[in-house]
């Protein structure tokens, strides 16, 4: 990666909490300037969210359970920020104790919040009654607990996140500060069902554990400064996240003098009868990602429409197999390319024929280009022959989801392992995208269910293809930029439109506007 790598360490509850003492000590002040950060970065990121499900409300209804400790404390100080921005809101406090019983940070903020208007506090008991006369709320922020929690739920904590999560047509928007409560080192058997949850600070390693996926939700990261200072403390868990600043190098202004060949010269090979699609997708990612020449070569059939739609693209038509995938005939039609070109994404939508396979295989022993491999390039012969390359050979990336990681690794492989014993970079794909070169492996949580619809794949492999083609020499680094920023994109695209009623190819409109004004959020 560059000199500054874009992310943070993700800690254990253990490493956390140690990690926090040694930036905070017992300064109750710093403890409090953090805390403030920490609440104001997640009310600011509730509203923001909340998009992605409906327009927030002028007078938005807000829930809040709040335990004795900093993490009830997180979410006071968040609901206040959400106050902040809609100044006519209502917030319901839950207090798991009560007001004098809360830690002097938490009581602090206790008394910053109900110093407002709209604001009222109830007991776990009174809150019952207010769900029995049909009280609702838009947004509910889960704060009882945090990295000190040990299980078992208390009886009346237990009965409080039930009756919460009961009740989705009383409770709205879901968000849980640092962890699910329930979720710690050891989970309980029930916990806060959160549609995000806000990592505060520090990303900790039970929100990456897939036993917590389904009270997690989607994860975000607040930072608020507690890695400004390198972390050197132990690692039990070797995952980064990264961070929208791994877009700074392709976000700054291009060189003035450059030319188009200086962008990268992309070979696409993709598509076929059955799936025409994949192809499109391919070439309009990488457009998008900013590759300076991108050629195409698509079946006849498709060469004189595809042309018409997207007339920056070189279309190369190409000999059908009976079945009207790609065959030998395309490998004569590429050999006058492949000297021209930077690099080779191939795969999408072109079928699984012997034909079209063999084709793959060959090429990936013979082509000495940086390549990337997706979909139907993810057979175990041709990974097998990534293995087999010389030793000249470019770099490969490929893109699996856990399905196709599956089929070419076997289950229960260790992604690291792979990546280091096939000599590739994988993207492996998912609610939580992993992204590992053998010797680093970094995380984004960018994106969300938007992202879980045919096509989405196929846009990535082609900012993958295209960044790949502009920085060759630093193929982990385009491998982490095209996911981050084809993550934040969905995001965009999902507080613009929701996350149901959007198509695909409308990705692809969003990647300008994250380059240019959200990569640094």
């Amino acid at each position: 990666m560059s000199p500054v790598d874009p992310s943070h360490p993700i800690l254990t509850c253990a490493e956390a909490q140690a990690w926090e003492k040694h930036i905070l000590g017992d300064d109750p002040e710093l403890a409090w300037a953090a805390m403030c950060r920490a609440g104001a970065g997640v009310g600011a990121a509730i509203v923001r969210d909340f998009t992605q499900w409906r327009p927030l409300p002028r007078a938005p209804r807000v829930l809040v359970l709040a335990g004795p400790g900093h993490n009830g404390g997180d979410a006071l100080l968040a609901a206040r920020e959400i106050l902040r921005a809609r100044p006519r809101g209502h917030i319901t406090t839950v207090l798991l104790e009560p007001v004098e019983k809360l830690k002097p940070l938490t009581r602090r903020a206790w008394d910053e919040l109900a110093a407002n208007s709209g604001v009222i506090t109830a007991t776990p008991e009174q809150f019952d009654a207010l769900l029995a006369t049909g009280e609702t709320w838009d947004i509910c922020i889960g704060g009882l607990y945090g990295l000190a929690f040990h299980p078992p739920l208390s009886p009346q904590a237990r009965a409080l996140i039930q009756a919460v999560n009961d009740a989705p047509d009383s409770v709205g928007f879901r968000a849980a500060i640092d962890l699910p409560s329930g979720v710690g080192t050891t989970s309980d058997d029930l916990a806060f069902l959160a549609d995000f949850t806000y990592a505060t600070g520090i990303a900790k390693q039970p929100l990456f554990d897939p036993a917590n996926g389904q009270w997690v939700g989607r994860i975000r990261y607040i930072d608020i400064g507690f890695f400004d200072k390198a972390y050197d403390g132990p690692r039990a868990f070797a995952e980064n996240l990264l961070l929208p600043t791994v877009l700074k190098p392709i976000a700054r202004l291009r060189k003035a003098t450059n030319s188009k060949r200086q962008h990268g010269n992309l070979i696409v090979l993709s598509g076929s009868r059955a799936y025409p699609g994949a192809q499109m997708l391919n070439v309009l990612g990488a457009l998008r990602a900013g590759t300076g020449l991108v050629t195409a070569l698509t079946p006849f059939t498709f060469a004189a429409s595809f042309a018409a739609a997207r007339p920056e693209v070189m279309w190369r038509g190409c000999p059908e197999e009976p079945d009207g995938s790609h065959g030998a005939g395309t490998m004569g039609a590429m050999r006058d390319l492949l000297p021209r070109a930077s690099t080779l994404l191939a795969g999408s939508g072109m079928g699984r024929g012997p034909g079209t396979q063999n084709m793959l295989q060959m090429l990936v022993k013979t082509c000495l280009l940086p390549l990337v491999l997706d979909a139907d390039a993810l057979m175990p012969k041709i990974i097998t022959a990534v293995s087999e390359r010389p030793a000249d050979a470019g770099p490969v990336i490929i893109t699996p989801h856990a399905g196709e990681f599956e089929r070419i690794a076997g289950e229960n492989v260790d992604l690291a392992e792979f990546c280091r014993k096939y000599h590739v970079i994988t993207i492996l794909k998912g609610p939580i995208t992993r992204i590992s070169d053998g010797n680093q492996t970094w995380c984004s949580t960018l994106g969300g269910p938007v992202l879980a619809r045919g096509g989405s794949g196929d846009l990535l492999a082609g900012m993958v293809g295209a960044l790949l083609s502009q920085m060759n020499h630093h193929p982990f680094e385009a491998a982490c930029q095209a996911v981050v920023w084809h993550g934040l994109a969905a995001d965009a695209l999902a507080r613009a439109k929701g996350e149901t009623a959007v198509f695909t190819a409308e990705l692809a409109n969003y990647l300008p506007e994250v380059l240019r004004n959200e990569w640094g959020d």
